[in-house]
């Protein structure tokens, strides 16, 4: 047993977070799979969440960030950051700050890039099939196809 059990837990979430943001349950796992105790796991990351060096609204933000560069709808977002921990207050707190035009961006721009590396024979169902699988409600699927006729 090391000498110093909370410094390598310490050093081991330092070493984490400054590669990028985690949740705290993303920080837990990876912790735990290292063999560490559940109770000291928990003593470290309360420290580094009171001094706002974790912070799950942060990881949030940054999270749905990147998923909407990769033109990922809300659905799946929410899915992915429920997995990682982030209570549905949040998650729903957070996408709701979104505006439905950037999601529709989002569902149109994914759809583009699906039909212009794709065969000229795709038809509507593959299509709405594929948003729905990204994360887009019926709503934002229904734009996105329009809009695509529209340039068509």
């Amino acid at each position: 047993m090391p000498k110093n059990l909370n410094s390598d837990i310490t050093k081991l979430i330092t070493k984490y977070l400054s590669i990028r943001e985690h949740s705290k349950l993303e920080l837990k796992n990876k912790l735990f799979s290292k063999g560490f105790e559940s109770d000291q796991i928990d003593i470290c990351l309360n420290e580094f969440s009171l001094k706002n060096i974790q912070c799950d609204v942060r990881f949030t933000e940054e999270f749905i960030r990147s998923r909407l560069k990769k033109n990922k709808g809300p659905r799946l977002i929410s899915s992915e950051l429920s997995a990682r921990g982030i209570p549905d207050s949040l998650i729903n707190n957070k996408l709701y700050e979104i505006s439905d035009e950037m999601w529709q961006t989002c569902a149109f721009n994914a759809l583009e890039k699906k039909i212009k590396g794709a065969s000229s024979d795709i038809n509507k169902e593959k299509i709405y099939s594929f948003l729905i699988g990204r994360g887009f409600d019926h709503k934002m699927i229904k734009y996105a196809l329009d809009e695509y006729k529209d340039e068509c």
